[in-house]
Parts: C-alpha cells; structure tokens; sequence
C-alpha cells in the first residue's frame, strides 16, 4: 500500500475509528522515536552548545532567522533524494 492509499482509507474512517487510529500512531511514533534514540544521546559539550544558543536567543529573539518559503519543500526532497540512494543497488 502507498502513501496515497493508506491517506485515502484514513480519510474513510469514521470519527471513533479516526480518534482509535491516532491514538494508535502517536504511541507507534513514540515507540519508534524511543527505540531509534536509544543508542544516540548528545555529548555534555552538544548540551552545552544548544543551552548556550538557547540562552542568546532568549536574550534576542530578534537574531532569528525565518525560514525561507519553500525550506521544508527542499527539505523533504533532499530526505527522499538520500532514502532513493540508500535504497538503490550501488
């Protein structure tokens, strides 16, 4: 089943169905988040980083930078771009 198929059965669900569903997928994301970051955790040196530029952007939140329109759009095809190679035979 792709993507467009599995939208098109969700879409089909019924409001009770619907809220068992996402119930369903956000413990299923969760799980998968909790197993995948199991053997990944940031170094002091990564945590101090973060809390050091958290710190100076609370200071001025006027340093932030919006994203450009599209980010996620070139976002998205970059990820797919990189999954198509680690999938294909080399």
């Amino acid at each position: 089943m792709n993507v467009n198929q599995l939208e098109e059965q969700v879409r089909q669900l019924t409001p009770t169905d619907l809220g068992r569903f996402t119930k369903w997928f956000g413990q299923f994301l969760a799980d998968r988040v909790a197993a995948s970051s199991a053997d990944w955790s940031e170094s002091a040196e990564q945590i101090a980083e973060l809390d050091r530029r958290l710190a100076e952007f609370e200071a001025n939140p006027a340093i932030a930078t919006p994203f450009e329109p599209n980010y996620f759009d070139h976002l998205r095809r970059q990820l797919a771009d990189e999954r198509a190679e680690k999938a294909s035979p080399r």
